[in-house]
């Protein structure tokens, strides 16, 4: 019996180590907030947003060319923040942008960010388009780092 308990406190330690070490990755839940093709924001951002006001700006950029801006979901920015990625302005369709994950791993928040582009001779619209798309994520005080989304998350 002490045996066991030894063993089942040893495999809870490791687990707990594993955890702390500084390589260790922690996947966060994203929530998307809006994702589409059309917005007001004419250069290529990625941004965190931690307050309302923020919000609220980035938001009116958004919303720059549109008569009726559509509802959002609610942010509750005392336990959450937004990331915004936009693909800015565009001469065509067929571009689009999204943020596959959002983990942290040691002292950084990474982001990854998938950007797609039409094909040589892809049949597109032919409208300026902006790409974009707004997660929410738990409110995190470290740094954000911004990658290309890996292989595997380009497969889907």
């Amino acid at each position: 019996m002490k045996g066991i308990l030894f063993l089942s406190v040893l495999a809870l330690s490791a687990t707990m180590l594993v955890n702390l070490a500084p390589g260790a990755v922690e996947k966060i839940t994203i929530r998307t907030l809006a994702k589409g093709a059309f917005s007001g924001v004419a250069e290529a951002k990625q941004e965190v947003i931690k307050t309302q006001a923020a919000w609220d700006k980035f938001l009116a950029a958004h919303h720059a060319n549109t008569k009726a801006a559509p509802q959002l979901p609610a942010v509750d920015f005392s336990k959450d923040m937004v990331i915004a990625a936009t693909m800015g302005r565009k001469n065509s369709g067929g571009y689009s942008i999204e943020i596959t994950g959002v983990e942290t791993n040691a002292n950084r928040l990474r982001v990854s960010v998938r950007r797609t582009s039409p094909a040589p001779g892809a049949i597109v619209i032919a409208a300026l388009t902006a790409p974009f798309h707004f997660v929410a994520v738990p409110k995190s005080e470290l740094k954000p780092e911004f990658v290309d989304a890996p292989a595997a998350d380009k497969a889907k």
